[in-house]
Parts: C-alpha cells; structure tokens; sequence
C-alpha cells in the first residue's frame, strides 16, 4: 500500500444517540452530540489466536486464526456537552426509570424486573443506539445498537465554562457491531440548550448544609447482565433479555464547597458514618421540589462514601463524595428533574 498523503481533523466527527423504539432495533434519527472526547468501542469478540486441533507443526498457522462476534459485549464510552435535548435519553437510561412528571426517580426499595430483546423500547424497559460518523473516506463509520449506559457522570465546575455541564458515559451491548461509512442513520445537528451551576437558583445543599458550590460531578452506576442466548435473523448471541441493577444502583456525588463553619464538622460525619437527612443533596430552582422544572438533582439519605479533604486554590474548599442510602422505609435515593 503506497503512502497515504490525507489527515483529518477529531473535529470532522460526530455522534448521535437515540431511544430505541424496539429493544435491540437500531434507531435512524439521532439527536446530535456536541462531543470533547471519543473513544473507539471495545470490541470484544472472541478471538483464537493460538494453536487449534489438526494443527500443522509447531508455529501458530493462518488456518489456526479465528475470531466470532456472537455473544460480545460491546463497550463505548464519550464524554460532552449536557443539553436539555439529551437530559431525558441519557438520565432515564442510565437510571433504568421511567420519567413520571418530568422526573426520574429511583426509590428506596428499587428492584426493577427485565425486559426483554425485541419487546417495546420505552422507560425502564429501554435502549439506545449510538451512530459514530467519521469521514466518509476512509471507513470510520460505526453503529451501537441495544445499548443500555452503565456509567453517566454529569458535572460542572463554577470557575469553568460559566459553570456550564458536561457528562461523561459508558454503554455496553451485546447486539452486532456495525462498522459501514454506508450506515443508515441521520444525526442532527446538536442544540446550545445548555444547562449550568447557575440554574440551581434555589439554596443549595450538600449533606443537608447549606453551601456554596465550587465544583460538582453526580455519578450514576447502573450495570446490565445480559440474561440468555438468542437469534434474531442473521444476528445470533444476542441476550434474551436485559436486567439492571445487579449487583446494586449505586449513585455517589463529587462535591467541592467552601470551608466554613457550616462545613468544618464533615470530617467527623464521616467518621462515625453518620446520614444526612432531608435534602442530604439538593439542586434545583426551587425549595420546593414538586415547584422545580427543567433540571434538579435530589438525593434523600446521604453518608460521607470517602474522607473529607481541604482543597486549596483561591480560597480553602472542602473536597467530598457523598453516596446515596436507603432507609428501607421511604426515601428517594436518587431524583432528577429531566424537563
């Protein structure tokens, strides 16, 4: 192959992602991305690489090589912008919930049941598609169809972007890969409906104190087990159905505040591992949770997940993480407003 004289530009690609309609059908209309990193999807298929039965000699041979998709898990992580157009399909996705009155909630007693491939495609029981479009020459295309995000971080920081957030995520399938330059699908254009820090007008509160709020990253863990082995078509391996939440749904909140009186005594609350109770976390543009639109992050029951730490810069902040508890009676261990 001669030397190849062409570069391009990480710019010149996009990403889309999309509700699924169908469990494992890959959506054609992509809301579009406005993306600051990509990776490319980790693959997974089963590959031989050593020697195989009947064999010839002692050196691995070409007939020895061998590689099967079916029954790979597909990984795919990106991070950018959070907009108000993706809210909805990346939040009620990785929360595995069903947005009820604009909010998606997980509650004390979370056990979500599973659904399966090819069954209706909508709230807890749901998919997305991915559509990756390079440049057209050469191939660098890519489709990700049944994907469920397993990870979702969302964050901001108050001295960057005018506290604009981003989020970060990771998807996992075990539906077919598809790379194709050809591949159907249309991307549209990504909106500048950002949301920020700022929009949380009303007080804020971190282990149910008041604070002000330098830097915060919420992160959702919400793994899948592909349960069974089925073929749909030409398409064999795939999962016969999809469960979430297992082993836990765990949500953890990154929080760097001001130090002062009201937060001096949070190395201590993590010590003796004691909760914070109401509003342990509480973003929103209203004291009154039922009264707050477009965006809001509730969490009910908190304990301190890692120790307390200064954080030095332009004033002494105090570093923590805060995860999310269940009382077993009837808190909401997690809720955000997605409209």
């Amino acid at each position: 192959m001669a030397f190849n004289t062409s570069a391009f530009s990480p710019k010149e690609w996009t990403i889309g992602v999309a509700e699924e309609t169908t469990v494992g059908t890959v959506a054609t209309s992509f809301k579009g991305i406005e993306i600051e990193s990509i990776s490319m999807p980790s693959i997974n298929d089963t590959r031989v690489m050593e020697k195989r039965a009947g064999s010839t000699g002692r050196i691995l041979n070409e007939a020895d090589l061998f590689y099967l998709e079916s029954g790979a898990e597909h990984e795919f992580s990106v991070s950018g912008i959070l907009t108000t157009d993706l809210i909805p399909i990346l939040v009620e996705n990785a929360m595995g919930v069903s947005a009820a009155t604009n909010v998606c909630l997980v509650d004390f007693n979370h056990a979500p049941v599973s659904f399966l491939h090819g069954a209706s495609s909508s709230g807890s029981h749901n998919t997305v598609s991915f559509r990756i479009d390079g440049v057209s020459a050469p191939n660098s295309s890519y489709t990700l169809k049944g994907c469920v995000v397993t990870s979702l971080t969302i964050s901001a920081n108050a001295s960057e972007e005018g506290g604009r957030f981003k989020f970060d995520l990771t998807a996992k399938t075990r539906s077919p890969f598809t790379s194709s330059a050809g591949a159907s699908g249309t991307i549209a254009t990504f909106t500048e409906n950002f949301v920020y820090l700022s929009n949380f007008t009303a007080p804020k509160k971190v282990y149910a104190t008041e604070i002000v709020l330098d830097s915060f990253g919420l992160t959702v863990e919400n793994p899948v087990t592909f349960l069974g082995n089925k073929a749909d078509g030409s398409d064999y391996g795939l999962p016969e159905g999809y469960q979430r939440s297992i082993p836990e749904f765990k949500t953890t909140a990154n929080c760097v505040v001001k130090f002062d009186a009201n937060t001096n005594d949070f190395i201590d609350s993590w010590r003796t591992q004691a909760v914070a109770t109401p509003s342990g976390l509480y973003l929103a543009n209203d004291a009154t949770w039922s009264s707050a639109t477009t965006f809001g992050i509730k969490m009910d029951n908190v304990i301190f997940a890692e120790q307390p730490s200064y954080d030095e810069g332009d004033y002494m902040k105090v570093n923590c993480t805060l995860q999310s508890v269940s009382d077993a009676a009837d808190s909401e261990v997690l809720a955000i407003i997605v409209s």
